[in-house]
């Protein structure tokens, strides 16, 4: 009886540890200041920007989103800021057209620190991601 239930409990433990998803990103990279104070994770699936303020510095953290043209020039789609150490915030296609990058055309995303109400722009880190 109690290898039965020894068994059956260990059984229920692994199929929660095996149910629970993974978080899944394609990418992500921090800011450029010496301490990162913000990061940027990318998801091609579902166009998934998500930023993160990882520090209590006073800076918000922003994300700037743009996609390549089949001319090889940028093209702005949108920006976004969170602010206070911990919070997170995305932005995604299922939100509406103006999440909805383009397929096939690269993702170009900053993602910065922020203060005063887009005053100051500073330590920003960019990467081109596949969409």
């Amino acid at each position: 009886m109690l290898t039965t239930i020894a068994m059956s409990a260990a059984a229920v433990a692994t199929s929660f540890a095996v149910a629970s998803p993974a978080l899944a990103y394609n990418s992500s990279w921090h800011t450029d200041d010496g301490d990162p104070g913000g990061v940027v994770y990318w998801t091609a699936d579902n166009d998934i920007v998500k930023i993160c303020d990882i520090e209590a510095d006073g800076w918000a953290t922003a994300a700037f989103v743009y996609h390549r043209q089949t001319n090889g020039t940028l093209a702005f789609d949108y920006q976004f800021y969170v602010g206070g150490n911990g919070s997170c915030a995305d932005r995604k296609a299922s939100e509406g057209s103006t999440f909805d990058l383009p397929e096939n055309h690269n993702a170009y995303i900053g993602v910065c620190l922020m203060k005063d109400d887009w005053a100051q722009i500073n330590y920003c880190d960019w990467n081109e991601v596949s969409n």
